[in-house]
C-alpha cells in the first residue's frame, strides 16, 4: 500500500480490558485528513482509545497503526503526532513561551528555531500577547490553548485532542474551535473528543460515537441523523401565540402532532427533523407570530445514543 493511501490512524479489531473491566471492545476504524469528533459519554472509551493511539496503553487484542506503522515496534510515527491529554500538569513558574520553546528543543530544534517556532504556534492559538506571562496566571482557556500550541510546535500531521474544550468559557471555546477548524482545513488529521454533541457539531460533521467501549457509529453526523428519521423528534418554540402557530403547523406534512408544554411554548412532533426545519421560516412568517427561540430537545448526544443503542439491541 502506498503512503498516499495509508490512513493516519488505523485501528483494527482493537480491544482493551483492565481485569474484568472492558475499556474498548472490538473497535475498528480508519481516519485520515480533516477533523473527526470522537463522541461519547464519560466512560465510553474515548480516553482509552487515545492512550492506545499514543502508546500509553497496549491493546489486549487487535492492532493499532499510525501512518501504516505499528508504534510498539517502531516509535518513528510519534514524530508526526501532537497530543493534548485531558489532564496534564504544567510548570506554572514557566512562561508560555518558555514552556513551548522547551518542548520544541526536545524535538531537536536549535534554540533559535525553537523560539521562532514557539512564537509562531503561540500566535496561531491567539496567545502572542501573553506569551511572556507565567502559566500559573493563565485562565483555563489560555492553559488549554498553550497545551495545543505545545502539541503543534513540531508541525505534526496527526493531532489528538482529549476534551480540549472542557472547563473553558464560551470565548475560549470559540477560539479553540477556530484553531481546530483551521488545522483541519490545512489537511492535518485531527481527532478531538467530547461528550457534548453541540461542541463537535460546531467543528466538524465527521464523527465517531463510542458507548460502553463499543463503536456505535462512524461517519457524517447529518447522515447518521438521517438514519434516525423514523424516530419521533420534537421542536420546541417559544412564541407569543402558540395556538395560532400550532394551527399553521398541523396542516404541514412533516408535522404529525403538537402540544403546549408551558405557557408561551409550542412543541411540534415530526418524523423528519430536517424537513420540519426547512418549513419553519415560511410557517412562522405566514402565522404572523413572534418566535423568540427554537430548540431541539432530542437533538443531543444522549438522545442520539438512545436511538443508536435502541436500534442496536
Amino acid at each position: 500500500m502506498s503512503e498516499a493511501k495509508t490512513p493516519a490512524v488505523l485501528v483494527d479489531q482493537v480491544s482493551k480490558w483492565y481485569g474484568q473491566v472492558i475499556g474498548l471492545n472490538d473497535v475498528s476504524l480508519a481516519i485520515d485528513g480533516g477533523v473527526t469528533g470522537v463522541l461519547g459519554p464519560n466512560g465510553a472509551g474515548k480516553s482509552t482509545l487515545f492512550k492506545l493511539l499514543m502508546g500509553r496503553l497496549r491493546p489486549s487484542q487487535g492492532s493499532v497503526r499510525l501512518f501504516g506503522i505499528d508504534p510498539w515496534s517502531n516509535a518513528a510515527p510519534y514524530r508526526r503526532v501532537g497530543y493534548v491529554s485531558e489532564s496534564e500538569r504544567m510548570y506554572d513558574w514557566m512562561t508560555g513561551l518558555d514552556f513551548v520553546t522547551t518542548l520544541a528543543r526536545l524535538h531537536g530544534m536549535t534554540r533559535e528555531e525553537a523560539t521562532a517556532r514557539a512564537e509562531h504556534v503561540l500566535d496561531f492559538v491567539g496567545l502572542a500577547d501573553v506569551q511572556n506571562k507565567e502559566l500559573g496566571k493563565y485562565s483555563k482557556g489560555m492553559r488549554q490553548r498553550v497545551k495545543i500550541a505545545h502539541a503543534l510546535v513540531h508541525d505534526p500531521d496527526l493531532i489528538i485532542l482529549d476534551e480540549p474544550l472542557q472547563g473553558c468559557d464560551p470565548i475560549a471555546r470559540t477560539s479553540i474551535m477556530s484553531v481546530i477548524r483551521e488545522l483541519g482545513s490545512q489537511g492535518k488529521t485531527v481527532l478531538i473528543s467530547s461528550h457534548i454533541l453541540e461542541e463537535i457539531e460546531r467543528i466538524t460533521e465527521q464523527i465517531v460515537i463510542l458507548h460502553n467501549g463499543r463503536l456505535l457509529a462512524l461517519g457524517n453526523l447529518h447522515a447518521i441523523r438521517g438514519l434516525l428519521d423514523k424516530h419521533p423528534h420534537r421542536i420546541l418554540l417559544t412564541c407569543d401565540d402558540p395556538r395560532r402557530l400550532a394551527s399553521e403547523f398541523i396542516a404541514e406534512d412533516p408535522v404529525y402532532g403538537v402540544s403546549f408544554p408551558e405557557e408561551g411554548q409550542l412543541e411540534i412532533q415530526t418524523n423528519n427533523l430536517s424537513e420540519a426545519h426547512s418549513i419553519l421560516p415560511r410557517v412562522i412568517v405566514n402565522s404572523g407570530t413572534n418566535v423568540t427561540s427554537i430548540e431541539n430537545p432530542d437533538d443531543n448526544l444522549e438522545s442520539l445514543l438512545g436511538y443508536l443503542v435502541g436500534g442496536d439491541s
